[in-house]
């Protein structure tokens, strides 16, 4: 691991050192996509997999330090030196026109939410696989559904189909993290289940409903909504006043937020 530079912490890096992981990370390459885009490539670990489909590679890269690793694989125009999270993507999608991009990430696991939540808002985002710690995984596709309803969970199988990938143990990784790591992989649903223009009403309604996921819902929404809104909102979807949102089912949380839209109209 000698090509791999000193970790820097401030960048939450963990280099991949795995086969195993990451020839499931990079293949098979998903039907119908016209590009692919890496984020945080690093030392160029999954970028010659990526780039081996045969496909126009684009990657987003904040550390200066390996642009000369990525420079024989990605073409020079095609390296992004800036932080993910304030990547102009609607002006790089103006100018390239792609329509369909698998979008491939070991995620920095200080940024990995508010990144996930900026490209399921982008419908040109086709696929995902991406790398999670362990504990954030759960909370979007958990291995038990019981109790386990959750406001990350909501957002990202409202817009895409989630499935396991692989775990990656600490030792996967230079230096090894403190955690388990874990792959997920997303596919855009051809019919959201919240159209995309509405997806910020229902981000700030879940943040509500899951601010205090252990305690009576009926409580929480009456706090907010005032208690003739909530009690009819409740009522029209059947809901028990005194259910945990965590043990709604995603049905419910659908239902009640198409139900309080509609009172809002």
């Amino acid at each position: 691991m000698a090509r791999f530079p000193t970790a820097k912490k401030s960048f939450g890096q963990h280099f991949l050192n795995s086969p195993k992981v990451i020839s499931k990370i990079t293949s098979p390459l998903p039907d119908g996509v016209d590009a692919i885009v890496e984020i945080g490539p690093g030392p160029a670990v999954l970028t010659p997999h990526l780039a081996a489909h045969g496909l126009p590679i684009y990657v987003i890269e904040m550390d200066e330090r390996f642009v000369e690793l990525l420079s024989p694989v990605v073409e020079p125009d095609r390296i992004y030196r800036q932080d993910a999270l304030e990547f102009d993507w609607d002006e790089f999608l103006k100018t390239k026109g792609f329509a369909a991009i698998w979008l491939v990430s070991n995620l920095p696991y200080n940024v990995s939410v508010p990144l996930t939540l900026s490209f399921l808002r982008i419908p040109q985002i086709k696929e995902m696989t991406l790398m999670y710690q362990k504990e954030v995984a759960q909370k979007i596709l958990p291995n038990d559904p019981r109790n386990s309803m959750g406001s990350l969970h909501v957002l990202c199988t409202s817009q895409f189909d989630v499935s396991h990938v692989v775990y990656a143990p600490p030792g996967a990784f230079q230096p090894p993290p403190k955690v388990e790591s874990q792959v997920l992989h997303f596919k855009r649903k051809v019919t959201p289940l919240v159209p995309l223009e509405e997806i910020d009403p229902f981000e700030k309604f879940l943040r509500l409903v899951f601010a205090q996921k252990r305690k009576q819902l009926g409580g929480i929404l009456k706090k907010d909504w005032g208690p003739d809104l909530a009690e009819t909102c409740l009522q029209k979807v059947g809901i028990d006043a005194q259910i945990r949102a965590e043990a709604l089912s995603l049905e419910q949380v659908l239902r009640l937020f198409e139900v309080y839209s509609h009172s809002q109209a």
